[in-house]
């Protein structure tokens, strides 16, 4: 029993230094790919939940953070996947509309810099998952084409695909706003 419990207390302590090491990555990461930061806080939670119960399979011959981002990714995923389920199962032309992320510019950032952020970031949000996934992945959580192949289960070549069009598309919205802001 005695030794039992001593090969128990570093995993759990070691986890504790997992979290709070990981826990802003994947908060983010979460935000990005849920368009929301309180969906985002408690999707965060159940990938340590989930990561923590899979600790054992976890291979020490790859990065712990892109360990992390995995099971983020794929339970975001597996969210909005429910979501777009429920929303054509509950059709309703009231229902509200995503919020966008939150923009918090730092003290040190100028508002030029801010303001590009901010359309940059609602741009991003606008865009439909299947853009914005897989450009999150590649931008924010810095994965490469296989890396995200494998995570949306497609090809490497539809990653590609998704990502220039979503880039696309990007590029459009952000091109819209900044003639609208110039016309005011």
């Amino acid at each position: 029993m005695v030794a039992l419990t001593e090969t128990r207390m570093p995993i759990e302590h070691d986890f504790e230094d997992i979290y709070r090491t990981h826990h802003r990555r994947v908060f983010h990461l979460c935000r990005y790919l849920l368009n929301s930061p309180d969906a985002a806080e408690d999707a965060a939670h159940e990938v340590f939940l989930r990561a923590q119960s899979r600790i054992s399979q976890y291979d020490e011959s790859l990065p712990l953070s892109s360990w992390l981002s995995g099971i983020a990714s794929n339970y975001c995923i597996d969210m909005l996947r429910r979501r777009n389920t429920e929303k054509r199962l509950f059709e309703d032309e009231s229902s509200e509309m995503l919020e966008p992320a939150s923009v918090a510019p730092g003290p040190l950032v100028n508002l030029l810099s801010a303001e590009q952020s901010r359309n940059a970031r609602t741009a991003l949000s606008a865009l439909p998952n299947k853009y914005r996934v897989p450009l999150v992945l590649a931008y924010f959580n810095e994965l490469n084409y296989d890396e995200i192949a494998s995570i949306l289960g497609v090809s490497r070549n539809q990653v590609a695909t998704l990502i220039f069009r979503g880039k696309q598309q990007l590029r459009e919205k952000l091109m819209k706003e900044k003639y609208r802001a110039l016309s005011h």
